[in-house]
């Protein structure tokens, strides 16, 4: 994934994704999250999910947001301070980071290019305690009869360094959630939610 991308889009990036934070919200719901809760925010861009979280897991709960754009950090450590938990920004790729804690969550935010990335999700994992709930939301290809069709594709190449996947985004979590489900085409066929939970010890 390249920084350049997120880097020349992040004075806009809450603007041009306010329309997503409905999905958002939908797959922060789908993480159960309970107070105490430590969660894992990959990609978390300017932190848009923080709020959602921090009212979930409560002051007594923490959310480590990782994030390769430092341009975007700044208004993400702003929302950390506001979002009413502990917390911790990582600036890094999500492949090198150095995830700080064990974590009861995970939740993959518009981030394509981690989520077809095995190494990425690798590291993610590694630090999820056995039980730990996982959710993604993120753009998908649309189907024909979509008159989105062709925004989410420009849409997608304007985030991402790839569409490889973009049939099923979410295919390389089926390694590491065996009861996976997937609630695609959301809308007019343009996003997806994706859940399930570590089922042992990796």
């Amino acid at each position: 994934m390249s920084v350049t991308k997120y880097r020349e889009h992040a004075g806009d990036y809450d603007l041009a994704s306010a329309g997503a934070q409905g999905v958002r919200a939908w797959a922060v719901r789908q993480l159960g999250l309970r107070p105490g809760d430590v969660v894992l925010d990959v990609g978390c861009g300017t932190g848009l999910n923080f709020g959602l979280i921090g009212e979930r897991v409560g002051a007594e709960g923490q959310v480590v947001g990782i994030e390769l754009c430092g341009a975007m950090l700044e208004p993400a450590q702003e929302r950390l301070d506001a979002c009413g938990c502990a917390g911790a920004l990582v600036e890094s790729t999500v492949e090198h980071a150095a995830i700080p804690t064990i974590a009861d969550a995970a939740l993959f935010s518009y981030t394509h290019d981690v989520m077809r990335s095995p190494v990425a999700l690798e590291n993610v994992f590694s630090h999820l305690r056995p039980g730990a709930r996982v959710a993604a939301a993120g753009l998908m290809r649309p189907p024909l009869w979509s008159p989105i069709g062709g925004y989410v594709q420009r849409l997608g190449r304007e985030y991402a360094t790839t569409l490889e996947g973009f049939d099923r985004p979410w295919s390389h979590l089926e390694r590491f959630l065996p009861y996976l489900e997937v609630e695609e085409q959301i809308g007019l066929g343009g996003a997806y939610v994706a859940w399930g939970k570590v089922m042992r010890e990796r």
